[in-house]
């Protein structure tokens, strides 16, 4: 799997709180890091679709197309 980066960003105390409860409902991820996980990843896959961003090489940024491949299974 990559290396993930932690990101100290700074949410407001309403965004959390929605974070929490999608992260309850299951389907967006187990917890707050997960949802918004999702919620990005979605949001590149339509930039990338939209060709708002162009793709980028996986091997680029430190990835081999191994881990992407499992990463998406």
């Amino acid at each position: 799997m990559a290396k993930t980066d932690q990101y100290p960003g700074r949410l407001r105390p309403v965004i959390r709180a929605y974070l929490d409860d999608l992260a309850k409902l299951g389907p967006y991820g187990k917890g707050r890091a997960a949802v918004m996980r999702h919620f990005i990843e979605n949001g590149i896959i339509h930039a990338l679709e939209s060709g708002v961003l162009t793709k980028k090489d996986v091997r680029d940024h430190g990835e081999t197309v191994e881990e992407t491949e499992k990463d998406e299974t």
